[in-house]
C-alpha cells in the first residue's frame, strides 16, 4: 500500500513539474529576446561600447605641444569611430634601434611607421611583424583605396598581399639639377638644354674660367649618380641594376656601358676641376650655403625649389631642370608608410583609423600642423601661417603619414601645388622591379661582403677622383671575389619567379 502511495505522490509530482515548466518556457517565449541573454553576454555587449585605446608608434622629434594636440584629436576620434590614439613619437635616430627592439619583444601595439630606410618596410614583412591589410582594406579601407594611386598599392605589396599603406605624395623619383639662377642670368646662359651630366660640360667651363671661388659641379660624397637606364632596384649604393630596355635580366651596373659612359664624365670634370677635389671625403651644403656653387644635383617633388631656396640654397635665385623623367620604384613607393602591427588587438578599428588619416582633412591636419588659433592660422582657404608657438613646440613629419593632398599649404605656396603633384605622379612610369622584394636570407653573408665593397670603391669613382679605365675593372674583381655572380644568381632565379607571377 505505502508502494502504491509513493509511486502515485512521484507522478504527481512530475506532472506538476512539467506544467511548471511549460508555463516558465511559455512566459520567456513572450518575453523579448534580449531579455533573456545572460549577464555574460550583456558584460560583452557593453565592453563593444567601449572606446578603443590604439597606440600608434610613428618617426619624429617628440613636441612639447603634443599631448594637447592628441588631446583634440581624441575628442574627435571618439565621435567618429569610438576609438582614442596614443601617438608615441620615436626621434629620428632612435625611431630604427627602439622599433627592432619592440618588435622583437613582441610588444603589442596598433600601428607603426616602416619604409624603405628607417624601420625597414621589407624586412618587417619577412619576419612577420606587419598585418596583411588587403581584406581590412576592402571592409574598412575603401577612402584610402580611392585616394592612393594604384602604383603606391603595387609597391606596397609583397607576395601578392599589401602590408602598409604609403603616404600619398609625390609618387615617383627623379632627379633634378639644382642651377644657380644668378650667375646662368649674369652669363646669359640657356640652362633649358640642361639634362643629361654630358650636357653640363659648356656651362661647367664658363664658371670654371670666370668664377675662381665658385665650384662648378657640387655633389655630395654620399649621392650617388644617376645612371641611365638603370633601375638600382637594391638601392643606389649597390651595384645591382635592371634595365629598363631589358627588362628581365639583372646586371652588375659596374659592368653596363651606361656606368662607364658615367664614370668617364666624372673624371674627366673632375680633371677639369669643375668638381671640389676633397669631394669624396666631405660634404657640400657649406658650399651651396655660401652661394658658391653652379650646380649640383637633388630628388626633386613638385614646388621643391621653394623649399630648397628657403634652406640651403637662400643666398641665390634658383632654377630647376630634370636629369630625367620620374619613375617609381620600391624606394620611392615605400618612403614613407603606415602598417598594422601582427600583435595589434584592434586591426579593424586600427585600419578605422588609417582611413581618416586618408579621407578627413580635419584628422590629418591637425595631425600635422596642430590646433588652428594655437599652432597656426588660416591665410586663404588651402594655406596657413605658422605661429611662433608651433616653431617651438609642434612640428611633424607630414610627409610620414595619410594623404598629403588634403593638407593645408604653408603661406606662399602656390595654390596648384597639389595638382602639381597629380600631374607628376601620372607622368611617373614603372620601374621594371617594381613590387619585387627579394629574400636576401640565403645569401646575408654575400650581401654583407658586396656592401663593405661598395663603401670602399664608390665614392672615388662616382665623383670622378679616380681614372675608371683602371679602378672599374679592379671595382669588379672585388665585386667577384665578394661573391657578386652567386648573389645575382640567386637574385636572377627569385626575379624570374616573381615576373611568372605577374602574368
Amino acid at each position: 500500500m505505502f508502494k502504491k502511495r509513493l509511486a502515485l505522490i512521484l507522478a504527481l509530482v512530475f506532472v506538476v513539474s512539467t506544467m511548471l515548466m511549460g508555463c516558465g518556457a511559455k512566459k520567456d517565449d513572450d518575453k523579448d529576446p534580449s531579455d533573456s541573454t545572460p549577464s555574460s553576454n550583456t558584460d560583452q555587449d557593453d565592453k563593444k561600447e567601449k572606446p578603443v585605446q590604439l597606440t600608434w608608434y610613428t618617426i619624429g622629434t617628440p613636441q612639447n605641444d603634443a599631448e594637447v594636440v592628441e588631446e583634440e584629436l581624441n575628442k574627435y576620434l571618439l565621435e567618429k569611430i569610438n576609438a582614442t590614439i596614443d601617438i608615441k613619437m620615436l626621434d629620428w635616430g632612435e625611431y630604427d634601434p627602439k622599433m627592432q627592439v619592440k618588435i622583437g619583444s613582441g610588444e603589442k601595439f596598433d600601428i607603426m611607421f616602416s619604409s624603405s630606410w628607417a624601420n625597414n618596410f621589407a624586412a618587417n614583412v619577412s619576419k612577420g611583424a606587419l598585418l596583411p591589410l588587403d581584406d581590412l582594406l576592402d571592409e574598412y579601407g575603401q577612402g584610402i583605396k580611392d585616394n592612393l594611386h594604384p602604383l603606391f598599392l603595387e609597391g606596397a605589396s609583397i607576395g601578392g598581399e599589401v602590408y602598409g599603406l604609403p603616404t600619398n605624395k609625390e609618387l615617383g623619383w627623379q632627379a633634378m639639377w639644382i642651377i644657380n639662377k644668378d650667375l646662368a642670368d649674369k652669363y646669359d646662359m640657356d640652362i633649358s638644354k640642361i639634362n643629361t651630366l654630358e650636357s653640363l660640360e659648356p656651362y661647367l667651363e664658363i664658371i670654371k674660367e670666370n668664377e675662381p671661388d665658385v665650384i662648378p659641379l657640387t655633389l655630395d660624397k654620399l649621392a650617388a649618380p644617376y645612371i641611365p637606364n638603370i633601375d638600382d632596384f637594391l638601392g643606389a649604393s649597390l651595384p645591382f641594376g635592371i634595365k629598363f630596355d631589358d627588362a628581365a635580366k639583372i646586371v652588375n651596373t659596374y659592368e653596363t656601358e651606361e656606368a662607364m659612359g658615367i664614370f668617364e664624365t666624372m673624371h674627366r670634370y673632375y680633371e677639369k676641376g669643375y668638381v671640389h677635389p676633397d669631394a669624396a671625403i666631405n660634404t657640400v651644403g657649406d658650399y651651396n650655403k655660401a652661394g658658391n656653387y653652379f650646380v649640383t644635383k637633388a630628388h626633386y617633388q613638385p614646388y621643391a625649389e621653394i623649399i630648397w631656396h628657403d634652406g640651403d640654397f637662400s643666398s641665390t635665385e634658383i632654377a630647376v631642370m630634370p636629369v630625367h623623367e620620374p619613375y617609381a620604384n620600391n624606394s620611392s613607393t615605400r618612403g614613407a608608410m603606415q602598417g598594422i602591427s601582427i600583435t595589434s588587438e584592434h586591426p579593424e578599428k586600427a585600419m578605422e583609423f588609417l582611413n581618416l588619416l586618408y579621407t578627413d582633412e580635419y584628422v590629418i591636419n591637425l595631425i600635422i600642423y596642430g590646433i588652428e588659433g594655437v599652432h597656426y592660422n588660416k591665410v586663404s582657404e588651402t594655406n596657413l601661417a605658422k605661429t611662433e608657438q608651433a616653431k617651438t613646440a609642434y612640428q611633424f613629419p607630414g610627409f610620414s603619414v595619410g594623404n598629403s593632398f588634403n593638407t593645408y599649404s604653408l603661406e606662399g605656396t602656390p595654390d596648384d601645388k597639389w595638382e602639381k603633384f597629380e600631374e607628376f605622379n601620372n607622368s611617373s612610369i614603372n620601374a621594371p622591379s617594381l613590387g619585387f622584394t627579394p629574400d636576401l636570407s640565403s645569401i646575408k653573408t654575400t650581401m654583407s661582403a658586396i656592401t663593405n665593397v661598395a663603401e670602399e670603391v664608390n665614392a672615388s669613382i662616382y665623383l670622378g677622383a679616380v681614372d675608371p679605365a683602371e679602378y672599374v675593372p679592379k671595382a669588379i674583381e672585388k665585386f667577384k671575389a665578394a661573391g657578386i655572380d652567386d648573389a645575382i644568381a640567386e637574385l636572377q632565379k627569385q626575379y624570374d619567379e616573381w615576373l611568372k607571377s605577374q602574368e
